[in-house]
């Protein structure tokens, strides 16, 4: 078992939330190293309730403040669920950094922001150690969108001397980082992941998702849809950017779109992700050699086929390189709240493409 001197623990629950995923990392000078991963369904009336926040963009005073506690004890029972798998007898000396629930991203208004509710301080009791959370708001404070946070992670972690190259995150929403040899980056979202073939799925299929991709991969894509999809003004905005479901929700679908196989529509809306995540990449002009994949998206066969051909080149799993595909975003969390905790600045990239430093973060203690 690890000792608990350089342990950092990272829990995070996406634009899909179905699920908390909970990543145990040891960090040194040299190496980042995953010690455990663990992930606890959502369960599916507080997933429910998620979904109905975030689409009907409404809730009570206090309705949000139960929900707010209801997503930070699921949070704790899923830290709490690794440290105890792991035997980690001391937790006090354990630092959890937590993505929190996501209920509301703003980055275009006048007085942006990024909502993220779970509380911290039943995260910090619950499981005994200390909580570093809400990162997206200094973010923003500084210049940024509050999103992607993990386009510095993803470099410390991919760096290669011998190959640039590009790591795509799949989840509800999509976001990718070209890193290069001499280590520098660059990252943003690129619009959907998995949020509208998931949205359809539960909503009118009784489905979580489309496994594999194994229904898609049986349809005809309907190409009127698909431009109209390929339409709105995000997909021209410069980047680095970001959205969320406040944009690509069930709602983003026409109705003569719904009306069609779900087959068809399915296929449709693999190509539409494929095909703007495959537009985002090349319209920056990167230089790169492999593009490796990771998010729950990696499991969809058929996406990554399309991705596959839109690109004309093979596509990877961050797998391949030693680290389990599901678990960069939650290892990501762990490595902001480790720096965090020791006063290391993180990068918040800007449009123009100056870099701000920000320590990102806000510590919860209960001890």
């Amino acid at each position: 078992m690890p000792t608990n001197s350089k342990l950092y623990i990272g829990a995070m629950s996406g634009t899909s939330h179905d699920a908390v995923d909970v990543s145990l990392i040891s960090i040194t000078k040299k190496n980042i190293k995953l010690e455990a991963f663990n992930s606890i369904k959502i369960p599916k009336n507080l997933s429910d309730e998620i979904s109905n926040t975030i689409n009907n963009n409404l809730i009570s005073l206090s309705d949000l403040g139960v929900l707010n506690k209801k997503i930070g004890s699921i949070f704790a029972k899923a830290i709490s669920k690794i440290i105890d798998k792991n035997v980690l007898k001391d937790p006090k000396n354990i630092v959890t950094g937590i993505s929190g629930q996501t209920i509301r991203h703003e980055p275009d208004i006048k007085n942006n922001f990024s909502t993220q509710i779970g509380d911290p301080n039943i995260v910090s009791v619950l499981t005994g150690t200390t909580v570093v959370s809400d990162f997206r708001n200094m973010h923003i404070a500084k210049g940024g969108e509050g999103a992607p946070l993990v386009p510095e992670f993803h470099a410390e972690l991919f760096k290669s001397k011998k190959e640039s190259r590009i790591i795509l995150n799949i989840g509800g929403i999509s976001n990718y980082t070209h890193v290069q040899t001499n280590g520098s980056y660059f990252g943003t979202d690129t619009g959907p992941g998995n949020a509208l073939m998931d949205a359809y799925c539960s909503k009118v299929l009784d489905l979580e998702f489309d496994r594999n991709g194994s229904i898609a991969e049986k349809g005809i894509v309907i190409d009127k849809e698909l431009k109209k999809l390929l339409s709105n003004s995000f997909f021209k905005k410069k980047s680095p950017k970001s959205t969320g479901k406040e944009l690509f929700n069930f709602k983003y679908m026409s109705k003569n779109l719904l009306k069609q196989d779900k087959k068809d529509i399915l296929a449709t809306l693999v190509e539409f992700t494929a095909i703007t995540i495959s537009n985002a990449i090349k319209k920056e002009n990167h230089d790169f050699k492999n593009v490796y994949v990771c998010g729950g998206g990696s499991k969809n066969k058929t996406l990554l086929k399309r991705i596959s051909f839109h690109l004309n080149m093979p596509i990877k799993l961050t797998s391949d390189l030693g680290f389990d595909a599901q678990a960069i975003e939650s290892m990501a969390f762990g490595w902001l709240a480790y720096r965090r905790v020791n006063n290391i600045s993180s990068e918040v990239q800007l449009k123009n493409n100056r870099v701000m430093p920000a320590l990102l973060g806000s510590v919860t203690k209960s001890i």
